[in-house]
């Protein structure tokens, strides 16, 4: 894992602005380039004292500490916060793709407090700011002087700079294809009629990867909205989520991995690794190929034992299928399918295949509410990852979900998703506790976990 930042020295007037990089790997090595080992050593002290104030852990990794261009000892003091924020990255505190376009100053106290060790140039001036890439600077206003075109948020501690990284931040300077693309989306969101609730419980899925199912018949907009949910996922070190569609043709060593002349291959699953994984005409998948899917969607390994050898793989994809409720496509209103037919095809899934998709949607056309947020307000929830805190269980609440569970003989798993997907329900409302509206909605987005699921319609 690489994390990029930038870094801010005001005693160097010709070049101020410095790159850090930071790779975090197996091991317990600690390699630097372009500063000093002794001034890094002394820099990485002066941090882990100030993440142990935060009860941060440090990474049990080999360090490679890059900066560009070279500075000397008494230099490397004011890089104490990028470097912090890049460890902290790595940790998991925030997503790495935040810092790829902020620049940081301070030395950092033995207590997390920030300060300005470098002697305030006057010549400093902002001839020298990489184009389109430094979009905010975080510091005290008196570390950047005579930087005028460039917005500070004041921070005189670590713990505050995290708030502030932790906050929704809307850049202003997108470039022109990046705005194409951000527009086209949205365009295609909004050309969806209605479908409120399926736009809101994508945004949920998306949030907390938590795998989807939509069913209705074709020209619903299920494509489409499955299209728009994964603009929704963050940004992976400034490149898109990956997307995959794969076809159903591809089985079993297209969807899960095989070997090719004595070498692994990875299959979509695995290429998909913090992205989305689309599934298309669920049903028509082979049968093998879908059932595989059971046990990576519990664990997000996959381990292939071959006569050539053996091999594995991990991938924290987002799983959504998409299927229609009848092999002959219609609304159900227009279909003139036998019932048994019918039932035949919607027993293609399997239950506990199903029960894997803690949300499932009814995408029929039917929904003409809006989705409570706009658009934009959509990417700023799902890519905020601020903690936020869990909202509770009320007597009431907690006696209907056991009343619910009791009637519909629910399993441990779920209950486990109409768990979450309550208080999933609850955060989007912006609630602190849990009502019975949240469970009823989370029960209503299971339907096709009750028994007898392919009778209805």
């Amino acid at each position: 894992m690489v994390v990029h930042t930038w870094g801010f020295v005001p005693s160097k007037p010709d070049s101020p602005w410095i790159k850090v990089e930071l790779r975090a790997e197996s091991g317990a090595v600690l390699r630097v380039s372009g500063i000093p080992y002794a001034a890094a050593l002394a820099s990485l002290a002066r941090i882990r004292s100030a993440l142990q104030s935060m009860n941060v852990r440090w990474p049990g990794k080999s360090l490679t500490l890059h900066v560009h261009p070279a500075l000397r000892t008494s230099e490397m003091t004011g890089l104490d916060v990028p470097v912090a924020l890049a460890i902290m990255a790595i940790q998991g505190k925030f997503l790495p793709e935040k810092l790829s376009r902020l620049v940081s100053h301070g030395m950092l106290g033995l207590d997390g407090e920030t300060s300005n060790p470098e002697p305030l140039s006057t010549h400093c001036s902002n001839r020298s700011l990489p184009p389109s890439l430094i979009v905010r600077a975080i510091g005290s206003r008196e570390s950047f002087p005579n930087v005028t075109n460039l917005p500070v948020q004041e921070c005189h501690h670590l713990s505050q700079i995290v708030a502030a990284l932790n906050r929704p931040f809307i850049e202003h300077n997108l470039s022109q294809s990046e705005k194409a693309e951000s527009e086209e989306v949205m365009h295609e969101w909004g050309t969806i009629k209605g479908e409120g609730k399926a736009k809101m419980w994508l945004c949920i899925g998306a949030k907390l990867r938590l795998h989807t199912i939509l069913a209705g018949p074709p020209g619903m907009g299920k494509s489409s909205l499955v299209r728009a949910a994964h603009a929704l996922l963050p940004h992976n070190g400034g490149n898109p989520a990956p997307f995959l569609a794969p076809h159903p043709s591809g089985g079993v060593a297209g969807l899960l991995g095989s070997w090719r002349r004595g070498q692994p291959v990875s299959g979509a699953w695995a290429l998909a690794n913090q992205g989305l994984l689309f599934l298309d005409e669920f049903p028509e998948w082979p049968r093998p190929a879908r059932e595989s899917l059971r046990h990576i969607m519990d664990t997000d390994s996959l381990y292939l034992h071959r006569a050539e050898g053996s091999a594995s793989w991990t991938s924290h994809a987002w799983l959504v299928a998409a299927m229609n409720l009848c092999s002959c496509g219609h609304h159900p209103e227009r279909c003139t399918c036998d019932p048994s037919e019918r039932r035949r095809y919607r027993r293609k899934l399997s239950a506990p295949l199903l029960e894997r998709f803690p949300i499932q949607l009814d995408v029929g056309g039917h929904d003409e509410t809006e989705c409570q947020k706009s658009w934009s307000e959509c990417i700023v929830w799902v890519q905020d990852k601020q903690e936020e805190a869990r909202p509770k269980w009320q007597p009431d609440t907690q006696r209907l979900a056991q009343a619910i569970f009791k009637k519909d003989h629910s399993s441990k798993r779920q209950q486990r998703h109409l768990r979450i997907l309550a208080e999933a329900h609850a955060q989007w409302e912006n609630e602190l506790n849990i009502r019975p509206c949240d469970v009823s909605a989370a029960f209503d987005v299971m339907w096709m976990n009750r028994q007898g699921w392919w009778r209805l319609h």
